[in-house]
């Protein structure tokens, strides 16, 4: 599934706002998030407050489900065989980046996490 910020609704969001929305948007939950991004819980809490006032939300569901019924996020769909395809395509190309941070797993989760977003990137590429 992609899911971007819709172009005539970039002012309304913040960079960091983007982040957190897009982020709940593909599953993730809080505490990932702010593992993931590097946010202490104050910073994450700000973030949070600023992007459900913006989208009139209690809690990130609502959140997420007020951007796409505005239509400040887009979401496309794709065939389950399609994904799986384009997936293991994309890993194959990628598995010694991953393999060569196997030692450290602080750097492979970094490596991962790099990975993933380059992953939504291409994905993204791929739908337009």
């Amino acid at each position: 599934m992609k899911t971007q910020i819709r172009s005539g609704h970039l002012g309304k969001f913040s960079a960091a706002e983007y982040t957190l929305l897009k982020s709940l948007a593909l599953g993730l939950s809080c505490a990932e998030i702010t593992k993931l991004i590097g946010l202490n819980n104050e910073q994450f809490e700000s973030i949070c407050s600023s992007l459900f006032q913006k989208l009139d939300a209690a809690n990130p569901y609502v959140a997420v489900k007020n951007a796409f019924q505005k239509n400040y996020l887009n979401k496309k769909e794709f065939c389950q065989e399609e994904l799986k395809s384009f997936s293991l395509e994309f890993a194959y190309k990628n598995i010694d980046q991953i393999k060569s941070a196997h030692d450290d797993p602080k750097q492979l989760l970094w490596e991962l996490y790099d990975f993933l977003l380059e992953f939504n990137v291409q994905l993204e590429k791929k739908m337009e």
